[in-house]
């Protein structure tokens, strides 16, 4: 009983995505939170707490110290929402990316799981493991010679917030402004974002800078699509890392490729463009280019 009326003690009523294509959710709700970041969650049983914790401590201790006198790339991936489309977007686009960038051995993919229970194979996408996460990467990096990629996907709210849902256990909102903070604290200054969610323009603004590209799967006002449960891709991941990055082109370019393709798609099927949108600060291109070079 306590986990069937999960939802209304939260008071949060997160939405499957309209007419399942669209990566939003409502957000017709007040906010538990008070604008803070953080969720609203139900203990894992036993035995699943003790998984969650071995994965994530695993996660952090694998992770490779920086090497002085070159650049490192660091990667951080996290699906919020229990949906298969997203941990399978966030699992193949950490292969992709940790590859073109040469991350390997220092990546960390967070997951919300696939919707039941069962053994994991991420750890989960909690607010407080993203925020360790962070922590942890900014603790092992140069800031003056190194790089971080964080690739997020879920669905969005409208006002540019991200959901994160684990079925029937756990509810809340990442917000661009916690992002930005949460960067800002942990001291990395050269960033990579990708956010593919509806709404994720909301994210360029709070971050952006010469030493931040931010790439969006739509408008801080539009939708974007490919959200059903059975895709393996939404349309951004498709697009943009798996047909693009994952054949090779650069993030830049592949970004400006996947833009032409996704709009193709959308203009087929009848959808409202969901416009996605790119932040390219000077210095960090510059860096950019340098690893993507290195990695080939």
């Amino acid at each position: 009983m306590l986990r069937k009326g999960l939802a209304a003690a939260l008071a949060l009523g997160l939405a499957l995505c309209a007419g399942a294509s669209a990566q939003q959710t409502n957000s017709a709700q007040r906010d538990p939170l008070g604008g803070n970041f953080g969720a609203l969650e139900l203990a894992p049983t036993p035995r699943a707490a003790a998984q969650h914790q071995r994965l994530f401590a695993d996660a952090l201790s694998a992770l490779q110290p920086a090497r002085p006198g070159r650049p490192d790339v660091y990667l951080l991936v996290a699906a919020f929402w229990s949906d298969p489309v997203f941990e399978n977007e966030a699992r193949q686009g950490a292969a992709i990316l940790s590859r073109d960038l040469g991350a390997d051995g220092r990546t960390i993919v967070l997951t919300g799981g696939v919707g039941g229970p069962g053994d994991r194979t991420f750890a989960p996408a909690t607010p407080f493991n993203l925020n360790a996460a962070i922590g942890r990467i900014g603790e092992m990096i140069d800031p003056s010679e190194d790089l971080v990629v964080l690739f997020l996907t879920s669905h969005g709210y409208p006002d540019g917030g991200m959901a994160i849902r684990e079925h029937n256990r756990m509810q809340g909102v990442l917000r661009p402004v916690h992002l930005r903070d949460a960067l800002a604290d942990a001291g990395i200054r050269t960033r990579v974002v990708i956010v593919s969610s509806c709404f994720a323009g909301a994210f360029i603004p709070p971050l952006m800078n010469e030493d931040t590209i931010v790439f969006t799967a739509a408008a801080h006002n539009r939708t974007s699509f490919g959200c059903q449960p059975t895709r393996e891709w939404t349309y951004f991941g498709d697009a943009f890392l798996s047909q693009a990055v994952g054949n090779g082109a650069g993030l830049v370019a592949g970004f400006d490729s996947a833009t032409r393709t996704i709009a193709q798609w959308e203009t087929e099927q009848g959808l409202t463009p969901s416009q996605p949108q790119k932040h390219v600060g000077a210095r960090a291109a510059a860096l950019l280019s340098r690893v993507e070079r290195d990695a080939r």
